[in-house]
């Protein structure tokens, strides 16, 4: 596609001027009154201003979690315009009465867990004991996140709220809380890495969150910025360490946690097996179960990341996967016991699937044939047999939809869509395109235009990095751009 051509009415400036790119005489001080074009070719969005707060206010409802044995669902809330957790017992709810995203999302329905007056939580996770919520949450914003436990079955520690008691399972002044690991074969224990030795270095704590006893598992040597464990053990078998003196990344690993389990004390020593130079990317993704092989991802020898089979004990590699000279590789979904791979994602303008599993790839086809027009769907929460699914789909010209998937009945239920505030709104749809630069290289793009027809003005919203990138789907900026008359490329 030559842009140039097509956005005639656009000057053309270098991305290092991080400029607007717009005609002199609309060129704006203050982008709250950017004016409203009235082109004679049809608005790809509403002709009405949408409104800022419409646009770039709080979810209503999102990120829905099912609880391990799916009789739970959990998810975040606004209450008094700050987010909390809300919690539904699916099986008190018939979810067949209603079309959830018509009528709306029926809160009364649910209890609140959480009493977050002013700072609003961002994350949430089940405990594999089907009635305890992790959250993490910090103070007054001082970015020192704890790791809470919120036990659902439990009455409200006050009589007012009807709020069941949050337990700190990570205290102590300036402590931060990172690297939380969950196992269903350990469903009464977690690991969490936590600062409070030493403010500098995270080390590995093994916790049972139910008493909230917990005691040091791992210590940093003070390099290790992640850990990885192996299931069947439950133990720390690898540690991805960064290298101050040139900032490149180094992968240990080790046969066993436990001396005392070990015939031989040299299984217990970490090795520095894999190393990423500045500039490589790469890390360790999952052992498998015979404990001599796992999956890697690595850039070395190459221009993107391929997904890789190694020997552990030696850092050979047995097999390359999959890889794309166009990408990096993405997501990889595996077997939960057997670790073998059941599908992989790549993104190199939209997100694209790799399937190695064929009931899993019918099942994503069911999702789509079933869901939104020109929705990318994915899957945020599974129980632990399987069974139930909650799937997003996710537009590039409206909110976020939710769905419940029951594996063994082929349905769909609808349970919300993040901002139904959106739907009374028409929204231009993003388009990816391709960019020959002068090089030669292409260049990926997406296009957000304020008409059907050109030319327009044209603004770039130009991306941080130079190691990030952007992606399709909803942006409130290019939506506010398009609705007050002005096209987008980022």
């Amino acid at each position: 596609m030559d842009l140039i051509s097509f956005w005639a009415a656009a000057a053309v400036l270098p991305i290092s001027t991080m400029a607007f790119m717009l005609p002199p005489s609309h060129v704006q001080t203050n982008l709250r009154d950017l004016p409203t074009f009235t082109a004679l070719s049809e608005r790809t969005t509403s002709e009405e201003l949408i409104p800022l707060d419409v646009l770039f206010g709080n979810p209503e409802n999102t990120s829905p979690l099912l609880s391990p044995d799916g009789r739970y669902l959990a998810y975040l809330a606004p209450y008094n315009q700050v987010m909390n957790i809300y919690v539904r017992d699916l099986a008190a709810v018939d979810h067949s009465a209603t079309n959830q995203q018509e009528s709306g999302w029926d809160k009364s329905r649910d209890r609140r867990i959480t009493e977050e007056p002013t700072r609003g939580i961002r994350s949430i996770a089940w405990a594999y004991d089907n009635t305890t919520v992790f959250y993490m949450q910090d103070t007054a914003g001082d970015e020192n996140f704890h790791l809470y436990a919120v036990d659902i079955t439990q009455q409200s520690s006050s009589e007012d709220t009807g709020i069941p008691p949050a337990r700190d399972l990570t205290p102590g002044e300036n402590v931060k809380a990172q690297n939380i690991i969950t196992n269903y074969r350990y469903p009464n224990e977690i690991l969490v890495g936590t600062n409070e030795r030493n403010a500098k270095v995270f080390d590995m704590y093994r916790c049972f969150y139910k008493t909230g006893e917990k005691y040091l598992d791992t210590l940093n040597p003070g390099d290790v910025i992640g850990w990885k464990t192996e299931d069947s053990s439950f133990e720390i078998r690898a540690a991805t360490v960064r290298n101050e003196a040139d900032s490149s990344t180094t992968i240990r690993v080790r046969k066993s946690a436990d001396i005392i389990g070990s015939d031989n004390e040299e299984d217990t020593e970490w090795k520095d097996m894999f190393h990423f130079p500045y500039g490589e990317e790469g890390g360790l993704l999952d052992f498998c179960p015979d404990l001599k092989t796992a999956y890697l991802t690595s850039s070395l020898g190459r221009e993107t990341t391929a997904l890789l089979k190694v020997n552990i004990e030696t850092g050979d590699t047995l097999e390359e996967i999959y890889s794309n000279d166009k990408c990096n590789v993405g997501g990889v979904t595996l077997d939960k016991d057997s670790k073998e791979i059941k599908a992989l994602t790549y993104n190199y303008a939209r997100t694209e699937r790799i399937f190695y599993d064929k009931e899993l790839e019918e099942d994503y086809e069911y999702l789509k044939a079933n869901g939104p027009e020109n929705a990318e769907v994915g899957v945020v929460s599974r129980t632990q047999d399987e069974s139930k699914w909650i799937a997003n789909y996710f537009k590039s010209d409206g909110p976020t939809a939710y769905a419940m998937y029951d594996k063994q009945n082929q349905t769909i239920t609808e349970l919300f869509v993040t901002n139904p505030k959106l739907l009374s709104f028409k929204f231009a749809p993003m388009e990816d395109v391709r960019i020959t630069a002068r090089d030669g290289l292409e260049l990926v793009g997406y296009v957000t235009k304020a008409t059907t027809r050109g030319p327009n003005p044209l603004i770039l919203l130009v991306h941080g990095g130079p190691w990030a990138r952007d992606y399709w789907g909803f942006d409130a900026r290019c939506q506010w751009f398009a609705n007050r008359g002005y096209s987008t490329l980022k």
